[in-house]
């Protein structure tokens, strides 16, 4: 295990103002899942089932859009994909204050549909500005500012909403997700290598970079989302159940800072771990979490199941950027995005619905089991003879480097 591989990146300029410009521009975006909870819980007093239905919404927009604009990138350029992104989170935000619950549906959705692909546009970059060699840690990385985010968006967010309303929250999300956009339009990173910035992506069959181990990283990326949302919304319902919303900065912060410090550890690690071992743990240590019944008990526990969040979103980003070749990776990375928002579509109104029947408890269970299932049968169906992967794969499959 080496630290050394982040000093490096650090060093470069260009790597190091796009990880601070990506820390910055992901605040608002992870404060947002917690602010449209509570809006629509607490501002418009629905159910957490309502309010798994935005969330659905929303996810499935990401799932429509996600693909169509890492497409976009991949022919035109980070710059011409994410223009129109930047004025529809100028409108949206707004007027979800504005409307009644029914609208918002419609809206969650264009939420999603136009959503600034920072995820996508940060992979896509890292895979051109450092070697194959320095990837795993410049994804871990990534990863690390991700969480770093994740650890203040949230408090941040439910600071505003207790202050100033949910309303005001969500028309300050949108005007800083659109400062975001157009921080990213002045920096513009690169998405394609130099060598190939003029071959256009049309001469990849579409089909030809689909294989089976792919499908299957998608199907993780599904899991992981489960298990997320499942702790995300099981989290705010137990502090609302011992009104300690006001605390949600610990359990959040404690989440996020345990995946931060797990990410750190993946990355200097000098191989590979399968994704689906990575799912297999998050599941199984997300389900206890709902042990926790009070603000620290339940701290606490989300500690080992943060511990793997970055890991596992980090390793099937791994994987996609080896197995795909570059002209598609922004459609791949894209794919793994709907894959990742299908996951919460599905599983977030039964997780929704779990807390309304039972308690918050009922939210990690779900979240949990999701993510197991998926784990579990995704390393079955690898054991199929067939669909081993190739000496090629397998260098990522477990393999030393």
């Amino acid at each position: 295990m080496a630290f050394s591989g982040y000093a490096r990146l650090w060093a470069d300029k260009s790597v190091r103002t796009m990880f601070v410009a990506a820390f910055f521009a992901r605040i608002p975006a992870m404060a947002s899942p917690l602010v449209l909870t509570l809006y629509v819980v607490d501002g418009l007093d629905r159910s957490y089932a309502e309010a798994g239905v935005l969330a659905a919404a929303s996810t499935i927009g990401i799932a429509i859009g996600a693909p169509w604009r890492g497409r976009l990138i991949d022919r035109l350029g980070m710059r011409r994909a994410i223009g129109p992104s930047i004025v529809a989170v100028l409108v949206l935000y707004p007027l979800a204050t504005v409307v009644s619950y029914a609208w918002l549906i419609p809206i969650a959705l264009l939420m999603g549909l136009f959503l600034i692909p920072i995820f996508s546009i940060v992979r896509l970059a890292l895979t051109v500005m450092v070697g194959e060699d320095q990837r795993r840690t410049a994804f871990a990385a990534d990863g690390v500012m991700a969480e770093a985010s994740f650890i203040i968006g949230p408090a941040v967010g439910a600071l505003i909403v207790t202050s100033a309303g949910g309303g005001p929250a969500l028309i300050a999300i949108g005007v800083c997700e659109a400062i975001a956009g157009f921080l990213f339009l002045w920096l513009n990173p690169p998405t394609r290598s130099a060598a190939r910035t003029e071959r256009p992506a049309e001469h990849v069959d579409p089909g030809s970079w689909v294989s089976v181990p792919l499908v299957f990283l998608f199907v993780i990326s599904a899991g992981t989302m489960a298990t997320l949302i499942g702790t995300d919304l099981g989290i705010v319902a137990e502090l609302r159940e011992l009104d300690a919303v006001g605390s949600v900065w610990i359990a959040y912060g404690l989440w996020g800072l345990s995946s931060l410090i797990g990410g750190l550890l993946y990355g200097a690690l000098d191989r590979s771990l399968r994704p689906t071992y990575l799912l297999l743990a998050l599941g199984l240590t997300t389900i206890p979490v709902g042990l926790g019944t009070e603000v620290w008990s339940l701290s606490l526990w989300v500690i080992p199941t943060g511990f793997l969040c970055a890991p596992t979103m980090t390793a099937a980003g791994e994987w996609i950027a080896k197995l795909v070749p570059e002209e598609r990776r922004g459609e791949a990375m894209g794919w793994q995005g709907t894959a990742f928002t299908l996951g919460g579509a599905a599983s977030s109104p039964l997780i929704g619905a779990a807390i309304d029947g039972v308690g918050a408890w009922g939210g990690f269970v779900v979240g949990g089991s999701i993510a197991t299932v998926i784990a579990l049968g995704a390393w079955g169906g690898q054991l199929i003879p067939r669909w081993r992967p190739t000496p090629e794969q397998a260098t990522i499959d477990g393999g030393r480097r």
